[in-house]
């Protein structure tokens, strides 16, 4: 009965009578709003991470041409959006008109975030996302190249190299991916070391090598965002090689207060994720709840990015109030619904 009630939001119904949803949104709803637009531009991937829940590789049928992400973009824009995420399942580097959808939204005004695996930056695209002001994440799990290897799937997936620099007076030497040295020499040249992070997931396979790799951002200047596995996917394949247990979660925990200070772990684990109110529009153009979490909400070939976002709001509201209370409040690390979605669909413990 309740897949009967929810009919009405099927596919064919929005696409015939979606315009009508839409008109009276705007004449009998308030306005809503939003600051942020999840953007994906490819499902294609270079490498095999073994935490991997998206399925990346091939890229989807049917994928939105570059005039309809730009019409995205200016939609979004109307609604107040102010960033816009070119991200999502795959490599953003593998998407042919990436730079020519980076310059476009820069042009409208709006902030640029771009989540890589750096695997294919050299010295002219850093210059060119530094250059157009673009918040640049780059995954760096660990310091120990056979780590990584071994987390990507993919045997020699960087060139290591030296980079020097100095710290409190002090010469430091480390090896680092060839990509992520031209990122931060383009952070130099242009003084924007803001522009440039570092993204990491916490596993059983690098945990130990956590603390090196904050040590390093926290020497260099630079911000490390640290994130727990979603098991759905390669990830759930591979779950007794990433998951930690509590007591290993809360060992990290302490030593990287010991680095980076309690006040900045805690401001992470405790920052509200960006899609968490709003929507992912996926490659093909359907609106899901994340990268991850499909849902039955529509696509903007079909109906107006302002209605598909209300929908997508109720619809996971209503999913994530099935949540238990209890899984909703991390411990010691950043929260995400999507995790927790998973880890209560396996029954999997919620440790982090």
């Amino acid at each position: 009965m309740a897949k009967r009630e929810c009919s009405i939001f099927g596919r064919s119904v929005r696409k015939s009578y979606g315009f009508v949803v839409d008109l009276l949104d705007a004449l009998f709803r308030k306005k809503i709003k939003s600051r942020f637009l999840y953007l994906e531009v490819t499902h294609r991937c270079n490498l095999q991470c073994i935490s991997c829940y998206t399925g990346a590789g091939r890229e989807k049928q049917d994928t939105l041409t570059l005039e309809e992400r730009k019409s995205v973009v200016r939609q979004a824009k109307a609604m107040g959006v102010r960033t816009v995420s070119l991200s999502g399942s795959g490599e953003p580097l593998l998407y042919p008109d990436l730079f020519t959808l980076i310059d476009y939204i820069r042009s409208l005004d709006m902030a640029v975030v771009v989540f890589t695996n750096g695997t294919l930056i050299d010295a002219q695209i850093a210059e060119f996302l530094l250059s157009r002001q673009v918040v640049t994440y780059v995954k760096l799990f660990s310091l120990d190249p056979v780590t990584v290897d071994h987390m990507v799937g993919r045997q020699n997936a960087y060139r290591w190299v030296d980079y020097n620099y100095c710290y409190e007076g002090a010469p430091r030497t480390v090896k680092i991916p060839l990509g992520i040295k031209h990122l931060l020499t383009a952070w130099q040249e242009h003084n924007k070391p803001a522009l440039v992070k570092f993204e990491a997931l916490i596993t059983r396979l690098n945990c130990a090598a956590l603390p090196d790799v904050a040590r390093f951002c926290q020497e260099i200047g630079t911000g490390l965002y640290l994130e727990t596995p979603v098991f759905t996917g390669l990830a759930l394949e591979h779950y007794d090689e990433l998951a930690l247990d509590r007591e290993s979660y809360e060992v990290l925990y302490d030593r990287l207060v010991a680095i980076q200070g309690r006040e900045i772990l805690e401001a992470a684990r405790n920052a509200s994720c960006p899609v968490e109110k709003n929507a992912v529009v996926w490659t093909n153009g359907e609106v899901c709840f994340c990268s991850c979490r499909p849902a039955s909400v529509g696509n903007v070939r079909e109906r107006s990015l302002k209605g598909l976002y209300r929908q997508a709001r109720k619809l996971k509201e209503r999913e994530d109030n099935c949540l238990e209370e209890s899984d909703i409040h991390s411990r010691f690390f950043h929260r995400c619904r999507a995790r927790q979605f998973y880890e209560a669909h396996h029954g999997l413990p919620c440790e982090y």
